[in-house]
């Protein structure tokens, strides 16, 4: 990553730990609703970026078509995201809680593969880890004790702390030897 990417990397990871700060002091309401927007904003910007970059290169690469796989699952759920939008906040607890379970697995998964193969895999182990218990938190206080808070207060937290190792990841030197 350029000097350049790495510094709009960390402006946006900021920008990210202000808009957590600002729904961790909204009420329930207004905060799921907002949980659910940057959600599915993002899940639909990612998937688009998937489509358009198998349309424009990743169909003639080897392994191509798992990025169109991708980038139709990323759109699908943010489709998903904006059908529930005024639907219950349980649905949107669970919507969130499976989020963070996928997010857990596939993290703690790439942190295995990366501990056999010889690199650092504690960071993503971490963050894996973390990601399912939050969802176990926000299932547990949110459907059991009808804490709804608990989910936008937990979310917040996440979205701080996955801001934070993205701010350290994009500083952190790289061992591969780029041509300039």
């Amino acid at each position: 990553m350029s000097r350049f990417g790495r510094i709009l990397n960390a402006i946006g990871s900021l920008f990210m730990i202000a808009v957590a700060v600002i729904m961790f002091f909204m009420d329930a309401e207004h905060g799921l609703k907002l949980v659910l927007l940057i959600i599915q904003t993002g899940v639909t910007l990612r998937g688009l970026q998937a489509v358009i970059y198998y349309f424009s290169m990743a169909r003639h690469m080897v392994g191509g078509m798992n990025v169109l796989f991708r980038g139709m699952i990323f759109l699908d759920l943010g489709v998903l995201a904006g059908t529930i939008f005024e639907h219950p906040a349980v649905y949107t607890l669970i919507y969130i809680s499976a989020l963070h379970i996928f997010t857990g697995v596939v993290s703690s998964l790439r942190a295995n593969e990366s501990r056999r193969i010889g690199t650092s895999w504690r960071l993503k182990m971490t963050y894996g880890i973390t990601n399912i218990l939050l969802a176990v938190v926000v299932l547990t206080c949110g459907i059991a004790f009808g804490r709804l808070g608990i989910a936008v207060w937990v979310y917040s937290i996440g979205l701080i702390y996955s801001s934070v190792l993205n701010i350290a990841s994009s500083f952190r030197q790289t061992k591969i030897v780029y041509i300039q």
